[in-house]
């Protein structure tokens, strides 16, 4: 068996394929070295749910009713430990058991629900090794990774594998941009460290694509390019401010083919007046950074600091213009549009007025003849807003689309599309037989 490795790194090698040493030797070293930075997570919990999705998190239940497993990191010597949020929300009792089997209890210091990142605080009695973050930017497809973790509490378990994919979008959270991998990572894996051949942490394993709840070869890691700076507020404020330009934005092209942003409505109408922008502009550039991604503007202003002036190029009538604009802290959302309660299915009346079927908010299916349908309505989006007002209740939306009949006039409707993107399109509402 040896000898075939052997042949097969030399042909890797003889293609031009560079491999890694602990490829051709072992991961021993490497893991011997990160294992002492990784701890097992232990919850008892308020509530118990259980209820698997296609989309599991990798939060691990086990026989006691009340217990919940999960890994974390240790990120200072003085016992701060990132994880993630769901290994520990609602926990009563949090406790770490770092590598030489020494129970600790944790301090929640801090969760980011848009992140799923969590930091808790041990009181260790000497100094513990904490990890080294490295450039998730950097790193490419078909790179080697290490994870290590607690699946099925079995702790200390390391798993390798490669960087299947990049920037993945699984319609998570709104800042979606996970690393996708085939390492083999489980139920109690959540919250572990990934780590890149040198020995850096490039991302926080967080959620597994799979139909049992077990691997299946798709993992999925929060990049340490958004950890890291979700990390650090955590540890030195204990929550996560981050700032906005209160616009509503959606992807577009220009007449040269130019990808922009379009800013498609207004959520805060003094700060839009302030910065001179207003809805129908188009956004170019940004800092000197092509607008190309709703997502990477949206992630770029949430990190400025509150003094920064962000540098615009919009295209607005037929000019360029140059705004300089400050940013806002966006609120946080008590109550997100599209999130009401479970109402019944739109009966048929409504379904021919809209050309759409829904389940509360959501859009079960679009009639390929609707207006909606061409302007790009897709089941699974949700419903934001009904003329630029955001509904809360069924029977607002109801409301609206009477009243819209009765005028004759174009109904706006706003979604968040199944990949997170903001949009809206004005269609014409037939007539009702009631």
């Amino acid at each position: 068996m040896l000898n075939l490795v052997k042949v097969f790194v030399a042909g890797l090698a003889a293609a031009g394929i560079v491999v890694p040493a602990q490829a051709q030797i072992s991961f021993a070293p490497l893991a011997e070295r990160l294992i002492p930075s990784v701890v097992n997570i232990s919850t008892e919990l308020q509530e118990e749910k259980d209820s698997p999705e296609v989309m599991n998190n990798l939060l691990f239940s086990s026989t006691t009713e009340r217990a919940a497993l999960g890994s974390g990191f240790i990120v200072s010597e003085d016992g701060y430990i990132a994880t993630n949020k769901h290994v520990i929300d609602k926990a009563d009792k949090i406790s770490a058991i770092t590598a030489d089997g020494t129970i600790y209890e944790a301090e929640l210091i801090g969760a980011d629900d848009k992140t799923d990142v969590a930091v808790i605080k041990i009181k260790p009695d000497g100094k513990l090794q904490p990890v080294e973050f490295g450039d998730s930017d950097k790193i490419r497809v078909g790179d080697w990774i290490l994870a290590i973790g607690n699946p099925f509490g079995l702790g200390s378990s390391v798993t390798a594998g490669i960087i299947s994919a990049k920037s993945r979008d699984i319609a998570d959270g709104p800042y979606d941009d996970y690393l996708q991998t085939d390492a083999s990572i489980n139920q109690g894996n959540s919250g572990g460290p990934m780590f890149d051949t040198t020995g850096k942490v490039v991302g926080i394993n967080t959620v597994i694509f799979s139909q049992t709840g077990n691997n299946s070869g798709v993992g999925f890691a929060l990049p340490s390019g958004q950890a890291e700076w979700v990390i650090d507020k955590l540890k030195t404020t204990g929550k996560v401010e981050r700032r906005w330009l209160g616009l509503e934005i959606k992807p577009t092209v220009m007449a040269d083919n130019q990808k922009a942003l379009s800013i498609s409505a207004i959520k805060d109408t003094e700060l839009a007046a302030a910065n001179k922008l207003q809805a129908g502009d188009v956004i170019l550039s940004y800092d000197g950074i092509k607008a190309d991604s709703a997502k990477d503007f949206a992630m770029y202003i949430s990190k400025l600091p509150a003094d920064k002036v962000i540098n615009l190029v919009i295209w607005r009538g037929g000019d360029k213009l140059e705004v300089k604009a400050e940013t806002a802290l966006l609120p946080e959302e008590t109550s997100r549009p599209g999130t009401a309660e479970k109402q019944q299915p739109l009966n048929g009346e409504y379904y021919a007025a809209l050309g759409l079927r829904l389940d509360g908010l959501k859009i079960v299916s679009v009639d390929a003849q609707s207006e909606a349908a061409l302007k790009g309505v897709k089941a699974g989006d949700v419903l934001q807003k009904v003329n630029e007002t955001p509904i809360y209740l069924h029977e607002e939306l109801v409301r609206q689309i009477d009243d819209a009949a009765l005028s004759r006039e174009l109904l706006r409707l706003d979604f968040e599309s199944v990949s997170g993107e903001s949009y809206f399109v004005e269609i014409s509402v037939k007539p009702l037989n009631k």
